[in-house]
């Protein structure tokens, strides 16, 4: 099973969300998919629903999906990926992550809302550095 899908290529954010049948290696193989149509999105943010998912990814996947996300060019821009999780354990997984993906940083949010809502505050800022 594939999870939700949507793209926003002029605001650089791709939302994914995982219902309760979307395992790793699907939501893995979507997220590879979608670097590798369109390769500037290893540049884009991520925001990844979890909330209903079982959890099985691996330190494997994550590294599989970095190694791409570089061989596509990722790192020209500051790039987010925000995670919907209820797991307090997960903080620590999304951390680690930084370490593995050039110029991307990772995030724990409990709602898409609050994620959206951190995003759009690093794009005001973007925008206004840009302008100064």
């Amino acid at each position: 099973m594939k999870p939700g899908i949507e793209i926003d290529d002029a605001c650089r954010r791709v939302v994914l969300t995982c219902t309760f049948n979307v395992m790793a290696r699907d939501l893995n193989g979507a997220l590879l998919g979608l670097v590798l149509e369109k390769p500037e999105r290893a540049d884009h943010d991520f925001i990844i629903d979890l909330r209903e998912s079982y959890g099985d990814g691996s330190h494997d996947d994550v590294v599989r999906t970095a190694e791409t996300f570089r061989a596509c060019g990722a790192g020209r821009r500051a790039s987010h990926t925000c995670f919907i999780s209820f797991d307090a354990g997960f903080v620590d997984w999304a951390r680690t992550m930084d370490f593995c993906f050039t110029n991307r940083t990772h995030h724990v949010f409990s709602t898409p809302e609050e994620a959206h809502a951190f995003l759009d505050r690093r794009q005001d800022g973007r925008r206004a550095v840009a302008a100064a």
